[in-house]
């Protein structure tokens, strides 16, 4: 007997996407005003702000590139996007309405996927916009390839956030753009191949609350390769919508009655 499966996505409305509203501003783009445009070269990363109803797009500039998107709340860098808090409340993989959750004690959705171009005839079955591989380090690069000082994406993610006075102890986790993943259910890894992304091809986040975004130029290029032979630039795209996002509700608040143990609240039964 196959045992129970539990989805642990939210099931009560206030907590719910309002996929009308994020739809509305995905079929108005074609009103929305270009902030800034740039490109960020290879074995480079750069950091931007995005305020609240603005949208950025991660777009492939000249071809099949890998690129890590990491983001901090622009007024409080201790909130950030969480890969655990978003895998249990969306899923393993960034699409369409996806929202992008950072941690307790804020617990929100920072910013909601509305738009990703990659033709789902190519994609066979694999994940892309994914967290399942965090993004590459020189020490990674070493284990693989026996070479030391090699580009990573966390040195260009360092290199972008530096310049708003963050460190390395700042850095957490970030979303794989344009990565193409799948599991090996024996093994329990994941593979990776040549990103199906090609050039034009972009993803593009709206803002909830104003962020801080890093983003690198992986230095394993379409994701063929360590250290690749081609590494492609980025393009960012910021948009002002001209919307406000909804607000999402406020959590009760457990920690105005914490003593140090739980209690249940009063007239309250526990267990089940």
């Amino acid at each position: 007997m196959n045992a129970p499966t539990r989805d642990s996505s939210a099931t009560v409305p206030k907590y719910q996407i309002d996929k009308d509203f994020y739809t509305s501003v995905r079929e108005a783009k074609d009103r929305h005003k270009l902030i800034d445009r740039f490109v960020i070269p290879p074995y480079n990363g750069r950091g931007f702000i995005v305020k609240r109803g603005q949208t950025f797009r991660v777009i492939e500039a000249e071809g099949p590139q890998v690129a890590d998107v990491m983001f901090w709340n622009a007024d409080n860098k201790a909130e950030f996007l969480s890969m655990a808090r978003t895998w249990l409340m969306e899923g393993i993989w960034v699409k369409v309405f996806t929202r992008l959750w950072s941690d307790v004690p804020w617990l929100r959705p920072m910013a909601v996927c509305i738009d990703e171009t990659v033709d789902t005839t190519k994609k066979e079955g694999d994940y892309y916009h994914h967290f399942v591989m965090t993004h590459c380090c020189p020490e990674v690069m070493e284990a693989r390839t026996g070479q030391a000082g090699l580009n990573a994406c966390h040195l260009n993610l360092l290199q972008a956030i530096e310049p708003f006075g963050l460190k390395e102890s700042d850095m957490h986790d970030n979303i794989n753009v344009h990565q193409k993943t799948r599991f090996d259910p024996v093994l329990g890894k994941t593979r990776a191949a040549r990103t199906a992304a090609e050039k034009g091809d972009y993803i593009e986040l709206y803002a909830n609350i104003d962020l801080l975004v890093a983003v690198s130029v992986c230095p394993n290029g379409d994701n063929t390769a360590h250290q690749a032979a081609v590494v492609r630039p980025i393009a960012i795209e910021i948009y002002d919508t001209g919307t406000t996002p909804p607000e999402f509700p406020k959590w009760t608040d457990w920690r105005l009655t914490w003593k140090g143990k739980w209690m249940p609240p009063a007239g309250a039964k526990s267990g089940g």
